[in-house]
């Protein structure tokens, strides 16, 4: 796992420019960079928060059913498990967790989110049978995906070379007034 939280610095080394990119902070009070290194700072306790959590079980079971971190709008970091997601198939899960995501942000609750999960490498050439996919959000516009391919061997978990990429909102894309698209 220690190969996993190495990532973290190079995940991070992608972050920075993504943030310097224009019209992801608006300059009002505090200023863009404020903003930006407070973004940071969340995305960043999320992630290991996330990764620390996840960090036995992927081991044991070959993978983790989706959980997420938040960062509350008191900017308290705080993990969610939905105990009814244990027995979900994951897609359904998934999906569970991201509606009860886009609750607590319609309530005004939290301000970034973090989902963590694994699912089967789409990436047939690749030696990893498995990805792990954390899905960053934040209520004031970044928003990316970082991917790391992995495969369990005599107990433990060899991580493979990390993809970050841009994505399309998941969780703060809702107009508070309206429901979620079926």
């Amino acid at each position: 796992m220690t190969q996993l939280k190495s990532r973290l610095m190079t995940f991070l080394m992608f972050l920075v420019p993504l943030l310097m990119a224009p019209g992801y902070a608006n300059a009002q009070q505090p200023s863009e960079t404020e903003i930006k290194e407070m973004i940071q700072e969340q995305f960043e306790r999320m992630y290991q928060k996330g990764v620390d959590d996840l960090e036995n079980r992927i081991v044991v079971t070959g993978g983790v059913k989706p959980f997420a971190v938040v960062t509350d709008t008191g900017d308290k970091t705080k993990t969610i498990r939905i105990k009814q997601i244990e027995e979900m198939p994951a897609d359904v899960a998934l999906e569970v967790l991201r509606r009860s995501l886009i609750a607590l942000v319609k309530k005004g609750k939290i301000g970034a989110t973090a989902v963590f999960y694994t699912t089967a490498n789409p990436n047939k050439e690749s030696e990893a049978d498995r990805v792990l996919v954390v899905e960053m959000e934040h209520i004031f516009g970044p928003t990316l995906a970082q991917l790391v391919p992995f495969t369990i061997d005599e107990g433990k978990a060899l991580f493979g070379e990390q993809v970050v990429v841009e994505m399309e909102n998941k969780i703060f894309n809702i107009n508070v007034d309206e429901e979620p698209a079926e």
